[in-house]
C-alpha cells in the first residue's frame, strides 16, 4: 500500500514517501495552497517519488487553448498521473495523444465498481473513490475493478462545491465585511462545515477531519493500492506525527487523539426514506 500526501508548500519533510499530490494553481479548486508548474518542476527535480497533479475544477470553451497547452507541458513532467473531474481532460489526452494516466476525480460519484470499470474502458487507469461509501464498498471496488483505487484516509472532507460566489452574495446581501471564507453551523444537527470562496467558485468543507486510520489493517491485509493524507488545515507537528504512525503501523490509536475519531461513512451506509406527506 503507498501512501499519498497532498502537503504544504515546503515538501521537504515528505522526500521519502511514496507520492504527492498537487493541485495545479488556477486549474483546480477545493484546495488551500496550489503549485505552479514551475514549483512542479523544481519538485520533479529534487523528489523521486510518484507526483500526482490535480486539474479538478470545470473547463469552458474559452479554457480549451490553455488546458491543452498546460496538459502539454505537464507531459513533459514524468508525472504518475492527473486527477482529473472534466471529460474535458480525458477528451483531450486523446486527441493530443498523451500518455500521462488520469485519476477519476468526480468526488461524490465515484462509488461503484461498473461505473469505474466503464472509465478504465475508456483508458482512465486510477480512481479516487468517494468519501460518501463504507469500507464494505470500497473493499467491493477493489476486488471488482480493474482501475487502480485510491482511498481518503485523511483530511478535511469535501462536501460540495459551486460554481457561484456564494460568501461574496451572501455578504452583500446582509451588508457584511468582505470574506472569503465562513464557518456555518447546520440547523439540524449542530455540525460545523468550513465554507471557502475562490475565483473559481465556493467549496464547502466539513468541520472536523476526516480520519479512517481504523481501517489501516483491513486496507493492508487486501493490499489495497493507496491511501491520501491531505495537511490542509491541521499542524503540521500534528500531521507529520500521524504520518509517521501510518508509516509503521504502530499505535494506531493515538491517531484518534491527534485528530479526533469522525469515520464519516467508513461503517455507516446512506439509506435513503420516502417520508410520508404530513
Amino acid at each position: 500500500m503507498k501512501i499519498l500526501v497532498k502537503p504544504s508548500l515546503d515538501i521537504d519533510d515528505y522526500l521519502d514517501i511514496d507520492g504527492l499530490i498537487l493541485p495545479l494553481d488556477k486549474y483546480s479548486v477545493d484546495y488551500d495552497t496550489y503549485f505552479s508548474i514551475e514549483d512542479i518542476k523544481s519538485i520533479r527535480e529534487k523528489y523521486n517519488g510518484e507526483i500526482f497533479v490535480v486539474l479538478n475544477r470545470m473547463f469552458f470553451n474559452s479554457d480549451i487553448d490553455s488546458l491543452s497547452d498546460v496538459l502539454k507541458e505537464l507531459e513533459k513532467l514524468n508525472l504518475t498521473g492527473i486527477f482529473f473531474y472534466d471529460l474535458a481532460v480525458l477528451q483531450l489526452r486523446k486527441e493530443l495523444d498523451l500518455k500521462t494516466d488520469l485519476v477519476w476525480n468526480a468526488t461524490h460519484m465515484v462509488t461503484n465498481y461498473n461505473t469505474c470499470n466503464y472509465y478504465f474502458e475508456k483508458g482512465v487507469k486510477y480512481a479516487l473513490l468517494a468519501n460518501e461509501i463504507t469500507l464494505d464498498e470500497v473493499l467491493e471496488i477493489k476486488e471488482k475493478s480493474m482501475i487502480t483505487p485510491m482511498f481518503n484516509l485523511i483530511g478535511y472532507p469535501v462536501v460540495a462545491n459551486s460554481y457561484r460566489n456564494l460568501i461574496t452574495n451572501y455578504n452583500k446581501m446582509h451588508n457584511l465585511e468582505v470574506s472569503n471564507n465562513l464557518v456555518v453551523e447546520e440547523f439540524v444537527t449542530k455540525d460545523k462545515y468550513i465554507i471557502e470562496e475562490s475565483l473559481f467558485g465556493t467549496t464547502f468543507k466539513y468541520g472536523k477531519v476526516l480520519n479512517n486510520s481504523e481501517a489501516l489493517n483491513i486496507l493492508r491485509k487486501v493490499d489495497f493500492p493507496y491511501v491520501i493524507l491531505n495537511e490542509e488545515k491541521i499542524e503540521h507537528k500534528v500531521f507529520l506525527e500521524v504520518l509517521d504512525i501510518i508509516k509503521d503501523n504502530k499505535n494506531i490509536e493515538r491517531i484518534e487523539e491527534l485528530i479526533g475519531n469522525n469515520t464519516g461513512f467508513l461503517n455507516k451506509q446512506t439509506i435513503y426514506k420516502v417520508k410520508k406527506n404530513g
